[in-house]
């Protein structure tokens, strides 16, 4: 492991140099190759139900934009909505008009736009650390299509797909690359916000985090190949099938509404099983080519603002509340920026739920190490160490006291806000009114029907205390970006049932004056994400 870690540094460079060049390959030779509507003279990538992009996700992540995109008419959409009631932060007008540059030009404006961001040895070890996270998750995204590919008899004619969901290199190539520079784009935004003061770097840079243990991501790696094969393979069956497959859980409970028992995204068991809980983060951050943390931590830019409002420090004093936590991840990174809060954690499945106390449990353990030094965590060691070696009956040399200024004694120990998990709907919170001074909902509602959206809604209100803050943190919907409208809707395909009306439906109307009667307040974008703030009037 120590080897591991002294080596890690120039792996993160032999990363960036990679990502480098791979991204100049793809802005020369492949993208001559493989695109068009970008400065190249190849036909134009149609729009057709039988594409599909990376990892299977709709064609709108494989294909360049054009002028048709942005042809709504005078349809009135969700984003429209938006404008008029929230005070709308610069994230918005940078994503509504942000594009894939796959020009050679492009790509080099890109990069030397990200380099410039590097103004400091903790922002580059920012963007050694991101790129060569999102080279990883390329890499094991491509892996887990080949390896879906030979399940599938390999190759188009098999019915298999070598890079993307039409069997094309093509649109394989376009969409890896599409999603590098949205992944950079996303990047530069989260570094913008971390040195503004507005939250803390992820917790999960720290090279003593498991993450960087091989043995740890190996049995992720190992678990996510799996999936992958079984989910593109369930997908691909969907689109060959003239009926609707089965998307039934392989189990019936009156605990659960009806719409909770599907196979979302094609995920094995849905939400009910430990595989699944276990394979989720790995399969996400895939899908988003390693954004998803930057895209969730967006989250925190109303949660901050609210916080420096009230005057509320490390988050001492105050009650927060994340709705449908999952796997917890997302509730790590709040409680590492708030780590006075006292937080629940509210999930219907049981074993996501689970895993959601095994990663509080291990940010706990990792924030104390952190906070003890290294002479005094040595001889926590050895004493541990030592005990068991007595309680074998081991003959054991004495081992030396730590001083006192090696480690904190129990008072001078960090006193974390307390942490709670509940199992139970959004839509029928066992809490009291007026419970909670701030909500989060992260990537729940685009999986409701839309009265089940209703009922998520006037619950979240009635547990928010007058002044708290509601924040949503969800897909982007039609015209928050135009050039995506034309496609958005067919992320629905992909097992997603409630996907079209949810990026139909102005959220205001939902939670705002005429819906749940919270006040509108804030609105930002970062990449597929968009956040919405609400407050309780007091």
């Amino acid at each position: 492991a120590a080897r591991a870690r002294n080596l890690f540094p120039y792996r993160i460079m032999l990363a960036m140099r990679l990502a480098r060049v791979s991204a100049t390959r793809c802005s020369t030779g492949y993208v001559n190759r493989f695109t068009a509507g970008l400065g190249t003279t190849a036909d134009a990538t149609t729009s057709s139900v039988e594409t599909s992009g990376w990892l299977g996700r709709p064609e709108t992540d494989s294909r360049p934009s054009n002028s048709e995109d942005t042809e709504r008419g005078d349809v009135r959409t969700p984003a429209d909505s938006d404008r008029d009631h929230f005070r709308e932060n610069p994230s918005v007008a940078l994503w509504n008009e942000w594009r894939f540059d796959g020009t050679p030009e492009g790509a080099r404006a890109l990069l030397l736009e990200c380099a410039s961001s590097a103004r400091t040895p903790r922002d580059a070890a920012y963007w050694a650390y991101h790129v060569a996270r999102s080279s990883w998750f390329l890499g094991q995204g491509a892996a887990g299509i080949l390896a879906s590919s030979l399940s599938g008899g390999g190759g188009p004619s098999g019915g298999g797909a070598p890079l993307a969901g039409d069997g094309s290199v093509r649109s394989g190539v376009i969409a890896g690359s599409r999603l590098m520079a949205e992944a950079l784009q996303t990047f530069r935004q989260d570094l913008a916000h971390i040195n503004a003061g507005t939250y803390k770097a992820p917790y999960d840079m720290d090279p003593n985090h498991r993450q960087f243990n091989p043995a740890f991501v190996a049995s992720k790696t190992a678990r996510f190949l799996t999936e992958a094969a079984s989910t593109l393979e369930k997908n691909r069956a969907a689109r060959r099938s003239e009926s609707s497959p089965e998307t039934k859980v392989w189990m019936d409970s009156p605990m659960y509404p009806d719409y909770y028992l599907k196979t979302f995204h094609w995920q094995t068991d849905g939400w009910l099983s430990s595989r699944s809980a276990e394979v989720y983060e790995t399969s996400t951050e895939t899908l988003f080519l390693g954004r998803q943390d930057a895209m969730q931590r967006t989250a925190l830019v109303p949660l901050s603002e609210w916080m420096r409002e009230r005057g509320v420090k490390d988050g001492a004093g105050a009650k927060f509340l994340e709705l449908a936590c999952g796997t917890g991840r997302f509730l790590t990174f709040v409680r590492d920026n708030y780590p006075k809060m006292d937080v629940t954690g509210l999930e219907l499945s049981p074993f996501y739920l689970a895993e959601a106390r095994k990663n509080g449990a291990y940010w706990e353990k990792l924030r104390r190490r952190k906070q003890s030094s290294p002479v005094g965590l040595v001889t926590e060691t050895l004493s541990r160490v030592g005990g068991l070696a007595k309680a074998a009956g081991l003959p054991v040399p004495p081992v030396p006291s730590a001083r006192r200024d090696d480690v904190q004694d129990e008072a001078g120990k960090e006193t974390l806000g307390s942490c709670e998990y509940v199992q139970a709907q959004a839509e029928k919170m066992p809490f009291p009114d007026a419970s909670f001074d701030a909500i989060t909902c992260v990537y729940l509602l685009h999986e409701l029907p839309p009265e089940a959206r209703r009922e998520v809604a006037k619950e979240a209100a009635r547990v928010l205390r007058p002044g708290g803050v509601l924040i949503l943190a969800d897909s982007i919907q039609l015209g928050d970006r135009p050039r995506m409208d034309k496609n958005l809707g067919r992320f629905g395909d992909f097992n997603e049932p409630y996907y079209r009306s949810y990026i139909e439906e102005a959220l205001v109307e939902v939670f705002g004056p005429e819906g749940a009667g919270l006040e509108p307040w804030t609105k930002d974008l970062c990449s597929s994400t968009k956040v919405l703030s609400f407050r309780k009037p007091e």
